[in-house]
């Protein structure tokens, strides 16, 4: 047997993402598709010693007809759509490329932040439709400096995008997580671990940056909503499931919070009928806080080398199971 077959199992939309996964793949690997792809092969979970899976469910079925199987890399970080507890009863390791696109979706979350505060989406399109509003919304959008943020979810992305926002004037800087930061790079940061209902109450952004766990899944709903400022803005960089989307409208609607900026949904691709996508003060973009071409190299390299690792013997990184 080969034992060097690698399966992608994403759909890729361009042929450059095609071509730049290809490239990246060292010569002694045979990288094959699960969906067609217009210069590459094409593949199937009975052909693959190795998977890559940036979002698509490996679940029991997907194992099963592996029978070659010896890894699963997931070329991000969150790894909720593998079936961790069934890996690990069949003794497969699962790994991912943990940090390597958190500057990335750090830097996304601060733009989101500004677009929502700056209601950039809405004057893009109405200035595009030969509006002209220089004055019209002064009085109600707001900058970052002075503000309180807090950040739910202290790891890699939470701590980056407080970072990135030093020098910013921001108030103060909160976070919300059941394992804290070490002290010295709490004092860093200039960062303070309080709970999430003191984070929500003093926070004039909410930032998510925590795993879907079954202690995390809706737990940003219509209670939380009403803890928070009335001019405060809820940014999802986690996962969709995180927030109750009906309370999320609801608490818009009311005016409970001023506005929302999301780009993780928990059914993708986002329904065009959402009601969060007809609001002017909501940010819609399509899970895209890690895609830039710096954090695929990055991503697949960790998973093409954890690959060879396995081939080798040799320790793997960032070991899930």
């Amino acid at each position: 047997m080969s034992n060097n077959t690698v399966l992608y199992c994403e759909k890729l939309p361009t042929e450059g993402m095609e071509t730049l996964i290809s490239e990246l793949c060292p010569p002694e690997l045979d990288l094959r598709f699960l969906y067609p792809v217009k210069n590459g092969v094409k593949g199937d979970f009975e052909d693959a010693d190795y998977i890559l899976a940036s979002i698509h469910r490996i679940g029991r079925e997907e194992i099963d007809r592996a029978k070659n199987l010896k890894l699963i890399h997931v070329p991000a970080t969150g790894y909720n759509h593998v079936d961790i507890n069934y890996a690990r009863e069949k003794g497969l390791p699962v790994c991912n490329s943990a940090g390597e696109n958190a500057s990335t979706t750090a830097e996304f979350t601060i733009a989101l932040m500004l677009a929502c505060m700056r209601r950039l989406s809405m004057i893009d399109r109405r200035c595009k439709q030969g509006e002209w509003h220089s004055w019209t919304w002064r009085h109600d959008q707001y900058e970052l400096r002075d503000k309180t943020i807090g950040i739910v979810g202290g790891g890699a992305i939470g701590r980056m995008v407080i970072q990135r926002l030093q020098g910013w004037d921001c108030k103060e800087f909160l976070y919300f997580d059941p394992y804290p930061m070490p002290e010295e790079l709490e004092k860093k940061l200039g960062c303070r671990r309080v709970d999430l209902e003191t984070l929500l109450r003093e926070s004039d952004v909410v930032s998510l940056h925590c795993p879907l766990t079954e202690q995390t899944r809706g737990m940003i709903g219509a209670e939380q909503f009403k803890l928070m400022k009335k001019n405060a803005i809820i940014v999802n960089e986690a996962r969709g499931a995180v927030i109750d989307d009906k309370a999320l409208v609801d608490a818009l609607d009311q005016g409970e919070i001023w506005g929302a900026a999301i780009d993780t949904w928990e059914k993708e691709p986002l329904d065009p009928n959402d009601p969060l996508v007809k609001m002017e003060k909501v940010i819609t973009t399509s899970h895209l806080g890690a895609a830039t071409r710096e954090t695929v190299v990055r991503c697949f390299t960790v998973g093409y080398d954890n690959i060879l690792r396995q081939r080798a013997g040799e320790a793997l990184v960032n070991r899930i199971v």
